[in-house]
C-alpha cells in the first residue's frame, strides 16, 4: 500500500488541492517573469556616439546648432566612431569632407520607448555589445548550476524549506541588482539570480505534484503551464507601464514579500516527511487536507502506510543506487539512441522557446511591447491543445506536430524577412508567433515522452539530464538573438531565425527513430525496453506521473 491509497481516501483533487495548488502556481507566475524580464532590462534603444565637448547633448535633435554639430561630428549610419575635424573643411552640408575617424566612448541614447536600461546605463554597445548577451548567459548557466544544487537541497531539506529559502535569495539579489552600479556588480549578480531561481518553479510544482492523485498529474501538469505563460504575459504589461530597468526589477522583485504571508497555507510534501520518517507531520497534513475536503481516512491506512512508505522507499532508493546511474543512458545500445536523441530534443526546444523569445526585439516590425505580449498569449492555446490532444494522438504525434509546426514557422520567417516588403512585415511576426505556439506546445509534451521512454530505474536520471541541455539551450538562446541583433539588417533578422528553425526541425526528423509511448506500459528493465512495442496497453492509473 503506497502514499496513493491515502490520497484516494482524501480525495485526489479536492478543495484543500486546489487551494493550495492555486497558491503554488502563483509561485509559477513569478518564476516566468524572472525568466523572460531580461529582454526588457537588457534592451539596446537606438545610440550613436556623443558629439564632443557637448555636454547637453541628446538623442534627440533639440536646436539648429545641435544639428549643426552633429553634422560635423558624426556619419550618418556610424554608430561607434566620431569625425576628428581639426583641420577638415565642411561641404554645403556643413559635413567634413576630409575628416579621419575615431573610436568613440561615450554615447547617447533614445529614450522614447525606454527611459534606461542595462544597455545604455553601462554603454554596453559598439565593441562591448556582447556584454549584454554575456549577461544573460550568466543568469541561463546559474539555471544550469542550480538545478544540481537546488535540487539536492530540496531532497536534504524538504521542499517548503528549499522554496522559501530561494525566495528569500530572490527577494535580496533582486533588490541589490536593481541598485547594480556597474555591469560586472549586475552580471554576478544575475548568475546567482538564476541558480536561486531553480528553487522556485521546481520545489513548488513538486510539493504540487505530490499532493494530487496520480489520476489527476497530468492535467495539473499542463495548469501549471498555464500559469507560466501568464506571468509571461504580465511582463509585457510591466515593461509598457515601467520603462526604467531599475524600477521595473523592482515591480517584479517587490511582492515576493507577499508570498511569505503564504508560509501557513503551504504545506510541506507528505511524501519527504514520510521518507524521512516525520510521520506525526505527515498524519497532520493528511488530515488536515481531508477534514477541508471534508472526507476520512481510517485509521488503520494510516497506521500502515507510514512506515510502509519509508521502508518501501528505503529499498528502491537501494535499488536506485544500485542499479540507476547516470552511466546506464549509454550502456545499451537502445537506451542510448533514446538518450542522444533526447538530450538534442531538450536542447533545440528551449533554444528556440527562449531565442524566440529574446527575438522579439528583432522582428523589426510593430511595438516590442506588442510582440512580446502576442508571443506570451500564444502559449496558452499551444499548453490547451497539447492537454486536448496528448492522450488521443500520442505523445511523439504531438511532439513532432508541434516541433515542425515550430520550425517551419521560423524558417518561414526568414523568407518573409528576405523577400517580403517592408509595409509587409507583419508576416514575419506572424510567423514567429506561430514559431513561438510550437515552441510551447512542446515543452508539456517532452517532459512526459522523457519519462515514458526509460526504465524506472533511470528515469529520473534521464529527466534531470534532459532538463540540464534545456538548460543549456535556454543559456545559448540570448547569445544567438542578440548577436542577430548586432549583426542588424535583412542578415541580424534572419540568422538567428534560421538557426532556431534548422534545429528543431532536425530535432522533429530524429523523432522517426523514438517510438510511440501511448498506451504502452511503462518500462521497468532494459528488457521491457527492447519489448517496449510488444507491451499491452495500461490501465489510467499505470500512465506516467510526472515528478519533476
Amino acid at each position: 500500500m503506497k502514499f496513493d491509497d491515502v490520497l484516494k481516501h482524501v480525495g485526489e483533487f479536492g478543495l484543500y488541492q486546489k487551494r493550495v495548488y492555486f497558491l503554488l502556481c502563483l509561485f509559477s507566475v513569478f518564476h516566468a517573469m524572472r525568466m523572460v524580464v531580461l529582454v526588457f532590462l537588457q534592451n539596446t534603444p537606438s545610440f550613436r556616439c556623443a558629439i564632443p565637448d557637448y555636454p547637453n547633448d541628446t538623442y534627440e535633435v533639440t536646436s539648429l546648432d545641435h544639428e549643426l554639430k552633429l553634422n560635423r561630428s558624426i556619419l550618418p549610419g556610424d554608430f561607434c566612431h566620431i569625425l576628428v575635424t581639426s583641420n577638415s573643411t565642411f561641404n554645403e552640408d556643413n559635413r567634413p569632407v576630409n575628416a579621419s575617424r575615431a573610436k568613440c566612448n561615450r554615447w547617447v541614447f533614445d529614450t522614447s520607448v525606454f527611459t534606461s536600461t542595462i544597455a545604455s546605463q553601462f554603454s554596453l554597445v559598439c565593441a562591448d555589445t556582447t556584454k549584454n548577451s554575456h549577461s544573460a548567459m550568466c543568469f541561463y548557466g546559474g539555471l544550469l548550476i542550480g538545478t544540481f544544487i537546488l535540487g539536492f537541497l530540496s531532497d536534504l531539506i524538504g521542499r517548503k524549506l528549499c522554496l522559501y529559502i530561494s525566495l528569500t535569495f530572490l527577494l535580496l539579489l533582486g533588490v541589490g541588482q536593481s541598485f547594480a552600479d556597474s555591469y560586472i556588480a549586475f552580471a554576478i549578480l544575475n548568475f546567482f539570480v538564476g541558480v536561486a531561481l531553480t528553487g522556485i518553479f521546481p520545489s513548488a510544482y513538486v510539493i504540487g505534484i505530490e499532493i494530487v492523485g496520480p489520476s489527476k498529474r497530468t492535467n495539473t501538469g499542463m495548469i501549471t503551464q498555464l500559469f507560466f505563460s501568464t506571468g509571461v504575459v504580465s511582463v509585457a504589461g510591466l515593461a509598457y507601464l515601467i520603462r526604467s530597468w531599475q524600477y521595473l526589477l523592482l515591480a517584479i522583485t517587490a511582492p515576493l514579500v507577499l508570498f511569505f504571508t503564504m508560509w501557513c497555507f503551504i504545506p510541506e510534501s507528505p511524501r519527504w516527511q514520510i521518507q524521512k520518517g516525520h510521520y506525526s507531520k505527515a498524519r497532520e497534513t493528511v488530515l488536515t487536507a481531508a477534514k477541508v475536503n471534508k472526507t476520512s481516512v481510517p485509521q488503520w491506512i494510516l497506521d500502515v502506510v507510514m512506515p510502509l512508505e519509508k521502508k518501501d522507499d528505503k529499498s528502491l532508493d537501494e535499488e536506485n543506487v544500485q542499479k540507476g546511474k547516470f552511466i546506464d543512458l549509454f550502456k545499451s545500445k537502445t537506451i542510448c539512441k533514446r538518450t542522444l536523441i533526447s538530450f538534442f530534443l531538450w536542447f533545440a526546444i528551449a533554444i528556440t522557446f527562449y531565442g524566440l523569445i529574446f527575438n522579439t526585439t528583432n522582428l523589426g516590425s510593430g511595438s516590442i511591447f506588442l510582440n512580446f505580449f502576442l508571443s506570451g498569449l500564444v502559449e496558452f492555446p499551444a499548453h490547451i491543445l497539447t492537454l486536448l490532444t496528448i492522450d488521443k494522438l500520442g505523445r511523439k504525434r504531438v511532439l513532432f506536430g508541434m516541433m515542425m509546426i515550430s520550425g517551419l514557422a521560423c524558417l518561414g520567417c526568414v523568407l518573409s524577412i528576405m523577400l517580403a516588403a517592408e509595409e509587409h512585415q507583419w508576416l514575419t511576426v506572424t510567423l514567429a508567433m506561430i514559431g513561438k505556439f510550437g515552441a510551447a506546445g512542446c515543452y508539456g509534451c517532452m517532459y512526459m515522452y522523457t519519462a515514458e521512454l526509460f526504465p524506472t530505474i533511470i528515469r529520473n536520471s534521464a529527466l534531470g539530464a534532459g532538463t540540464s541541455c534545456a538548460r543549456l539551450g535556454a543559456m545559448f538562446a540570448p547569445f544567438v538573438a542578440l548577436e542577430g541583433a548586432k549583426s542588424g539588417g535583412t542578415l541580424g533578422q534572419g540568422v538567428p531565425l534560421l538557426v532556431f528553425g534548422c534545429l528543431i526541425v532536425f530535432g522533429g526528423a530524429l523523432l522517426c527513430f523514438m517510438p510511440e509511448t501511448l498506451n504502452k506500459k511503462l518500462p521497468e528493465t532494459v528488457t521491457d525496453i527492447k519489448n517496449f512495442s510488444k507491451l499491452s496497453k495500461t490501465t489510467e492509473e499505470e500512465k506516467i506521473e510526472l515528478n519533476s
